[in-house]
């Protein structure tokens, strides 16, 4: 089970930036020296910083400032928690702009994260776009399209955006773009010999070498080999020992290879969203005594983050491996998986399905993955039987 791009981060992404997902986002230079690239403030942090940030923007609604840092916390949090109504509170803190034709790059940057995290990719793909028709060599905002448009499994777009990023003075970033894409083609081969010349290139960059990595990381994850995904998120991690996106893409691949051990000692007592689901998982499968208290929490967390109906679309893959993989109803697992695949078609959001599917014994739905990974070009050993390079 491969961790979403998650921003990160961005992707937290979400969490690449969560944003484009979190292992891209360290690696890019911040657009202003204001933007918050990261912070991991306590809860009370966050609820002092975002009371003094209200009260600001209140006095000042159209401080562009104060909006994006409220925006940006909220958005944080809700990465944490995994709460999307506070990410629709930090769309709120923008709400001065919305009817701006030309708001501030900043902002429409902003707008577009928010969307990506509220699975509204269209939306964010219509902010992205016009922001690069006023300010066209903004390399952010191009790779965070290219990201928006590969999660939804519209690689010919995303290679357009990758593309875009050597005109806009990234040509290294426009290369380690079209060979993720590449690799989700199953151009394994071709994707390996780009990577590794693209490691070669930046040896002293640690946020450029544990985003490679991870890239490597999935690819081999795709390509049905798990101890050469291990080796490169283990090198990510080496690279770059706090980048968040690597270490739970680690943790991911430790689970698919029943390592249950070194997972539960890497998770250690994380509270994050991902980090109590892959907890809950991992008791389960090992019998823990806190399984059962783990279960609990996590269900507690999706019962209060879900109190908004949209909301259930937002964490649809996540709740779907819980309910798979910690309450054993495959079923339900199914209905939600297939929910998710609707916006949402990164690799890891096939694999959920069939896998639900087959514990479902329902053959139809299994097809219905094939059909749709075959389709939009994905290749990944892990639905089985594809062209030869899949499976290099």
């Amino acid at each position: 089970m491969s961790a979403r791009r998650p921003c990160q981060r961005v992707l937290g992404w979400l969490g690449l930036l969560a944003m484009v997902c979190a292992a891209q986002a360290a690696a890019l230079r911040p657009a202003s020296d204001d933007e918050i690239v990261e912070t991991l403030p306590t809860l009370g942090a966050y609820v002092s910083e975002q009371r003094a940030l209200r009260r600001q923007l209140s006095a000042q609604p159209r401080d562009a400032k104060t909006a994006l840092a409220l925006s940006r916390s909220l958005l944080e949090r809700a990465r944490h928690d995994g709460d999307a109504r506070l990410a629709g509170q930090a769309l709120g803190a923008l709400r001065a702009w919305e009817a701006d034709p030309a708001p501030p790059a900043d902002i429409r940057l902003q707008r577009a994260t928010l969307h990506q995290y509220l699975h509204d990719f269209d939306g964010a793909a219509a902010e992205l776009e016009a922001l690069l028709a006023a300010t066209p060599r903004q390399p952010q905002a191009l790779l965070t399209l290219a990201t928006v448009y590969r999660v939804q499994g519209r690689y010919a777009d995303s290679d357009g955006a990758c593309a875009r990023l050597a005109d806009a003075g990234q040509p290294l970033y426009a290369q380690a773009c079209q060979a993720e894409n590449q690799a989700l083609r199953g151009e394994n081969e071709a994707a390996r010999r780009r990577l590794d010349a693209l490691l070669a290139a930046q040896p002293g960059n640690p946020g450029w070498r544990a985003w490679i990595h991870t890239t490597l990381g999935e690819l081999e994850t795709r390509a049905g080999r798990p101890d050469a995904a291990l080796a490169q998120f283990r090198a990510a991690l080496q690279a770059q020992p706090d980048d968040a996106y690597a270490h739970i893409a680690l943790i991911d691949a430790l689970i698919d290879t029943r390592a249950w051990a070194e997972a539960e000692r890497l998770l250690g007592s994380d509270d994050s969203e991902a980090g109590l689901l892959r907890r809950a998982v991992v008791a389960r499968a090992r019998g823990s005594a806190d399984a059962a208290r783990l279960q609990g929490t996590v269900a507690a967390r999706y019962a209060q983050a879900g109190l908004r109906p949209e909301a259930v679309a937002v964490h649809a893959r996540e709740r779907a491996r819980f309910a798979l993989d910690v309450e054993a109803a495959p079923a339900r697992a199914l209905a939600l998986a297939r929910l998710n695949l609707q916006s949402q078609r990164e690799a890891i959001d096939f694999v959920v399905m069939q896998r639900a599917a087959t514990a479902a014994g329902d053959a139809a739905a299994q097809a219905e993955v094939v059909a749709l990974a075959r389709q939009i070009g994905l290749r990944d050993a892990r639905l089985g039987p594809g062209p030869a390079e899949a499976a290099r």
